[in-house]
């Protein structure tokens, strides 16, 4: 009888819920095309949608919560945890108009125009739990962002562009040498 309590009691113990394991990346799913993306900081991610263009997410990794768990936020919502923003090249042929996760600044920096995303959704899971370190150079670590329905705006309102569904597919970030 004694037994049987004992093995019945251990059954409800080790069956009981425990702590949800998520999978990098949660929920989000790898496109059939991975376009390069790249990254540093914590979060600085660009990705090249032509030779003009880029798109850059900027995720405040000290303020959030960096997990596994996929994390979603409405832009719409005017967080300050996560931004969007598309940047325009200019025409000068003589600029350098793109310098992302450099150390070194060029005297012949070219002014991007930029235009802010105010609507979409951003989801994001990164490759560990709580991955900012002590000291900070250790963290290194990968993300990977979808954003959907992303509207981008001009600084008067105006709608510049709309895109339906973006992926930055496993992109190594962290406190790296530029």
């Amino acid at each position: 009888m004694k037994i049987t309590f004992w093995l019945s009691l251990l059954w409800l113990v080790s069956c009981s819920p425990t702590e949800v394991e998520f999978e990098y990346p949660d929920r989000i799913n790898q496109p059939s095309e991975v376009i390069a993306s790249e990254g540093c900081g914590n979060v600085y991610l660009y990705q090249f949608l032509d030779g003009k263009n880029a798109l850059v997410v900027r995720i405040d990794g000290t303020n959030s919560n960096l997990t596994k768990e996929r994390q979603s936020v409405d832009l719409e919502e005017g967080n300050s945890i996560v931004s969007v923003t598309l940047e325009v090249a200019g025409n000068s042929p003589d600029s350098i108009y793109f310098n992302y996760c450099n150390d070194v600044a060029f005297i012949n920096q070219g002014r991007l125009d930029i235009y802010m995303g105010a609507k979409g959704r951003v989801n994001y899971s990164v490759s560990e739990d709580n991955p900012i370190k002590d000291p900070i150079w250790e963290s290194n670590y990968k993300i990977t962002v979808e954003i959907l329905d992303l509207h981008l705006y001009d600084n008067t309102g105006n709608l510049k562009m709309v895109i339906d569904k973006i992926v930055f597919w496993d992109v190594a970030v962290g406190w790296m040498p530029g």
